[in-house]
């Protein structure tokens, strides 16, 4: 199709200027006479290169949804787009400020055409490319290995890309990378993935994310230290958290180590009982955290000081919190008994009946 803002001009000479254009979709060429608009309308330009790929290979109905012959048509496909510049077409014209400068030699070029031997030299180097890059054997990245084997579990990523407040300093951790089927009445048996991450920068924000299909949940968390002894349950997982000394370390269960190490926690006890589902820890750790009841919390509503006595200090104690109001002169009731639910395992350590009951049994060698 040929449009000319001339009327008085033939259409015969305009259409002689765009000869040598037929590798574009539209073009415009302006002369002394008029300006002329050539637009090339065709069926490859009116769909993408996956809908001609998968005429070409045959990729349509139900097999290709439950991915049969996935492998022979994959080696197949090849990218066509590598290696294309441009202006750069199987006719050879040089187009100034596409594929050739626009001035050289002080004078403003024009639209010119390589010599033949020129133009196939160059076909045969952009299909060389294209055929080594296919070929190419794929690099493996080296990462820091996770919790055990070749697992996704405890595997470090590269930090998140910084947002207008910074976030250089976070870390991400992998939790879990699964599979997920969903049975479908016309695809069968559709595959996806499941991933579960953890990020934080060791200063008390943290967060996890996990991701399947449209759903995504993104708890944060700005509290580091445990303040008390908590006991959280979330759906069928309970976690008892005791607050430890310094230099008790981390003893609890993996994902909650890697937790606590993306917040800033380094000394705690954990408990996992019931389910040991992953997602289940993290949501019931992270509900734990943001509930438990702080030291300012307990000051104003007590309206009484918060002290802390240290073996080192001796009998002196450490004020951590203040109340915000006045200071009531009355102390605490003790014959109050508070409702703590007690564990059997403690009520056995307490009691000195830890003890194997075989321990007092006679060994004879036969």
């Amino acid at each position: 199709l040929v449009f000319c803002q001339n009327r008085t001009t033939p259409v015969d000479s305009c259409w002689s200027t765009f000869q040598g254009l037929g590798s574009f979709c539209s073009a415009s060429v302006s002369s002394a006479s008029c300006t002329c608009t050539l637009l090339i309308k065709s069926f490859f330009i009116s769909v993408t290169a996956d809908e001609l790929w998968k005429g070409a290979l045959a990729e349509t109905g139900v097999g290709v949804k439950k991915g049969r012959g996935k492998r022979r048509k994959k080696k197949l496909r090849k990218n066509l787009n590598r290696g294309q510049e441009i202006g750069e077409g199987r006719s050879g014209f040089l187009w100034p400020g596409l594929n050739a400068p626009v001035i050289q030699s002080g004078r403003v070029q024009t639209v010119t055409q390589r010599k033949k031997e020129e133009q196939e030299r160059i076909q045969s180097d952009i299909v060389q490319q294209r055929d080594t890059w296919e070929k190419k054997r794929k690099i493996k990245v080296k990462r820091e290995g996770g919790w055990s084997g070749k697992c996704w579990g405890g595997v470090i990523l590269d930090p998140p890309d910084p947002g207008p407040h910074g976030g250089k300093s976070f870390v991400v951790f992998f939790f879990q990378v699964k599979n997920v089927f969903c049975m479908k009445a016309k695809e069968g048996r559709k595959k996806s993935i499941r991933a579960l991450v953890a990020v934080g920068n060791g200063k008390g924000a943290a967060g996890i994310f996990s991701r399947r299909k449209n759903l995504a949940v993104m708890p944060f968390l700005s509290s580091p230290p445990v303040y008390h002894d908590v006991t959280v349950k979330f759906k069928r997982t309970t976690i008892r958290m005791k607050k430890q000394n310094k230099g008790y370390g981390l003893h609890c269960h993996r994902a909650i180590i890697t937790i606590c190490k993306l917040i800033g926690i380094r000394d705690m006890y954990a408990k996992v009982s019931g389910s040991k589902n992953l997602i289940n820890i993290t949501r019931a750790l992270f509900k734990g955290l943001t509930q438990q009841e702080t030291h300012q919390q307990l000051a104003n509503q007590k309206n009484l000081y918060v002290v802390e006595f240290r073996e080192e200090q001796g009998p002196l104690p450490i004020i951590v919190a203040l109340p915000e109001g006045t200071v009531r002169e009355d102390p605490e009731p003790e014959d109050v008994v508070p409702d703590t639910k007690l564990e059997w395992s403690e009520v056995k350590a307490a009691q000195g009946m830890t003890k194997s009951p075989w321990i007092n049994v006679r060994r004879m060698a036969w």
